[in-house]
């Protein structure tokens, strides 16, 4: 069933005022104030590939930034009649794994440029995410039982900590929660932010292009979900390893795919995996 509608903490926590600057670090750029954002919204229209959709009598036009390795920074114009402003800028990730969302709810909020989506990920807990890429879509996606989605959290922080002996230390459960649902989180907490905690399976470094800012990307497997996350290497404290347990607070955001899109990805088998992962999709439901 598909339905569309328009209309531990780590010491670093997102605050309202703070919220988008610590997420534009994350892919390596500083929004610091009014002027830094303005100045990068200009450059996304500049440089940005151009897309639209038209919602009844509004349109949007999205504006996407592409730096190459899966990082983009997205801005959202809104137009009605006479009315043309920015609505939204905001970062993103467009992550490597594909996953499908069924059941799945689209809420828009098009005067602020924004899309969220709520869905039940196969093999995985429920997720709510920031849709990225809406305007790129066509609206006959919309119509399908499912969505093919790309999905990746962008930490605000990150903290690793190297496997221990049980008979010192019990490692940390892994989990894979709503921050809102979390003490501590609540009242800054955006309705798709997450803790998650589990082990790195894998990680590579990644350049902004740009800034020149150092970032990584880790896959970590926390039991309920398998999911990419990319950090600033400042916001990462402790060494990555395979095997190690990481906890970060991450904001949820993804992009859904169209068939071509997720035909130009197929490489060939991924390494990656587990062999009992390709084992345990012939298993039958019966």
């Amino acid at each position: 069933m598909s339905k569309l509608i328009t209309e531990e903490p780590l010491d670093q926590e997102p605050a309202d005022g703070a919220v988008m600057a610590e997420l534009f670090e994350a892919i390596g750029f500083e929004v610091a104030d009014e002027q830094s954002y303005n100045s990068l919204v200009e450059y996304v229209e500049t440089n940005g590939h151009r897309t639209r959709t038209q919602r009844g009598d509004a349109a949007l036009h999205g504006r996407c930034w592409k730096l190459g390795d899966g990082l983009e920074v997205w801005s959202i114009l809104y137009e009605r009649g006479a009315d043309l402003y920015y609505a939204d800028c905001r970062p993103a990730f467009r992550s490597r794994y594909v996953r499908t969302i069924l059941p799945w709810e689209l809420v828009e909020y098009d005067e602020d440029g924004e899309a969220i989506v709520r869905g039940g990920a196969r093999g995985a807990p429920d997720v709510v995410f920031e849709l990225q890429n809406l305007t790129e879509l066509d609206d006959s996606v919309f119509r399908q039982s499912h969505l093919h989605v790309a999905l990746a959290g962008i930490a605000y922080a990150a903290r690793v900590r190297q496997v221990v002996s049980k008979s010192l230390e019990d490692p940390p459960a892994r989990r894979f929660e709503l921050a809102e649902r979390l003490e501590g989180f609540a009242e800054k907490a955006c309705e798709n932010d997450y803790v998650i905690s589990g082990r790195v399976l894998s990680w590579r470094n990644i350049r902004n292009p740009v800034t020149a800012a150092d970032l990584v990307w880790i896959y970590v497997d926390a039991a309920s979900i398998r999911l990419e996350v990319l950090a600033n290497r400042r916001a990462l404290r402790g060494q990555l390893k395979i095997g190690a347990e990481i906890t970060a607070n991450v904001w949820l955001q993804g992009h859904v795919l169209e068939e071509s899109d997720i035909s130009a990805r197929y490489e060939g088998v991924d390494r990656e995996y587990e062999l009992a992962d390709f084992w345990a999709g012939l298993r039958r439901e019966n």
